[in-house]
């Protein structure tokens, strides 16, 4: 068969993505349902967030796509049993961007900052389910946070909605206090568990328990330091890693691998690939202050 030729990108998109679902298409699509591609569906996902952080615009645009081909397959497979189709989607969300911007669509007073927007934002989601009488059995604020959540963002989400009924430490400091308090309790648990000398511990189930008590209270302490714990935890992989690639470089110049270095060098070459990183950036910010100078004194504004 021929591509489809429309004018619109998105109807030629719309009709690919049916063809390759037909019976003269693709016969791997054909063997997908809604399940079988939440990997793919996870994994483009993560990909756009990898390529907004590294600002690349032109990859961007190739991940936006990909993500998005990912919506028309699914709309696909509802539309071939009958549930719904793309426009229903597109037509879903716009009318309810509508409704929940009323500060835009309608009357703007009273709301002024973001706190003020989210606020509305959960009270106008209340009254859509009590007008489409999808007031659920599970009365708790808890209810309708998906359990696929990264399990971070999920208990960002958990001590959102708490807080916002008062159920919190009034000052970052209570979050400190509770931090050295289960802190102890970790260590009470290790100490009967092994000495902490030791070089791996065997799992246990109240170690577990009291650990995860502290990655709870981590995500709360990002959640009032205007931090976002997944993004926080993100940047610390790519800076350890970006740290020891250069680490594995120093190692190489020796002659020998990384295995083949005492803890002892290793903690020296350590050092040196956290100095030349530095170096590196100074360098760098040094060479722009000096480029934006330049374009000032041409009487060309950066901005």
């Amino acid at each position: 068969m021929n591509p489809p030729n429309f004018d619109s990108p998105l109807e030629n998109l719309l009709a690919l993505t049916a063809d390759l679902r037909s019976p003269e298409g693709c016969p791997w699509d054909k063997e997908q349902t809604h399940l079988s591609v939440i990997p793919h569906l996870l994994e483009e996902t993560y990909e756009v967030v990898d390529t907004i952080e590294q600002g690349d615009d032109n990859h961007l645009k190739e991940e936006l796509g990909d993500l998005l081909f990912q919506i028309t397959f699914h709309s696909q497979l509802a539309k071939e049993r009958g549930a719904f189709g793309f426009q229903d989607v597109a037509n879903d969300v716009f009318q309810k961007l509508v409704y929940r911007h009323p500060h835009v669509y309608g009357n703007t007073d009273g709301i002024h900052s973001g706190d003020q927007v989210l606020t509305q934002w959960d009270q106008l989601k209340q009254k859509e389910k009590e007008s489409k009488n999808k007031i659920d059995s599970d009365k708790s604020i808890l209810s309708g946070i998906p359990k696929a959540l990264p399990a971070i963002q999920r208990s960002e989400k958990i001590q959102s909605k708490v807080t916002k009924q008062g159920f919190d430490w009034p000052t970052i400091s209570g979050v400190f206090e509770k931090f050295q308090e289960e802190i102890r309790e970790l260590d009470t648990e290790l100490q009967t568990k092994g000495s902490l000398s030791s070089k791996k511990i065997a799992y246990d189930e109240r170690v577990e328990d009291e650990l995860g008590d502290l990655f709870f209270l981590l995500v709360n302490l990002s959640r009032k330091l205007s931090i976002d714990p997944e993004t926080c935890l993100r940047r610390a992989n790519e800076k350890f890693e970006t740290r020891f690639r250069v680490l594995e470089d120093l190692v190489s110049q020796t002659g020998k691998t990384v295995k083949d270095h005492s803890l002892e060098e290793l903690d020296l070459f350590w050092d040196q690939a956290k100095l030349h990183l530095k170096t590196k950036s100074e360098i760098s910010t040094t060479s722009d202050t000096k480029g934006k100078k330049g374009l000032n004194q041409k009487g060309t504004s950066p901005n």
